[in-house]
């Protein structure tokens, strides 16, 4: 199953990004400042679509958020897969 890692998925068109992909059986990568409401969706995406869905806390307008998102796609333990694959349903 590929994972798509979506940046402002707590809101917006983020947050409808991480809908579609999920509902399209792709594991996530959750990533915006506030921690709880990406716990709350993650668990939403899980329980309607059944997919794995990772909550990463990041501030991207610091260099520390963007060093974390960075390390993240970076990790081949549990690689975020190339746009080419992963793409939302229009």
């Amino acid at each position: 199953m590929a994972t798509a890692l979506i940046t402002g998925a707590s809101s917006g068109l983020g947050l409808e990004f991480a809908w579609q992909l999920a509902t399209n059986r792709h594991d996530v990568v959750l990533v915006a400042r506030d921690e709880e409401r990406l716990t709350d969706l993650a668990g939403q995406l899980h329980v309607a679509a059944g997919v794995q869905a990772e909550v990463l806390a990041a501030d991207l307008s610091e260099q520390e958020g963007l060093d974390r998102v960075a390390a993240r796609v970076a990790d081949r333990e549990r690689p975020v897969s190339s746009s080419s694959t992963t793409r939302a349903s229009p």
